[in-house]
């Protein structure tokens, strides 16, 4: 299997590795944000790919760190958002005396 690394514009410090386990899909992006844009690969469920990828550029930046993979699982299409009420707030309307 031939993997294509993404084209760094300059020296990571950090790469993060994310993993959607609803669309199969992983996602390496970098710090400083500039080095590179997040780099993506389909069909790549557990995140071996992009693991493998990371450590041939761990290999060439000794220093930089790794963090994940992470794995998440995006929200369905249509479902709302949900919102959290906001706690209420010490001696607002209180009505001890």
């Amino acid at each position: 299997m031939n993997i294509a690394s993404p084209q760094l514009r300059g020296r990571p410090d950090k790469i993060f590795i994310s993993v959607d386990e609803s669309t199969g899909r992983s996602t390496m992006s970098f710090q400083p944000a500039t080095v590179c844009s997040p780099w993506q690969r389909d069909d790549d469920k557990t995140g071996a790919i992009a693991l493998k990828e990371a450590r041939t550029i761990l290999d060439k930046y000794p220093g930089c760190t790794l963090h994940g993979p992470h794995f998440h699982a995006a929200r369905p299409p249509g479902r709302m958002k949900m919102r959290r009420r906001t706690a209420p707030t010490e001696g607002g309307n209180s009505s001890e005396s």
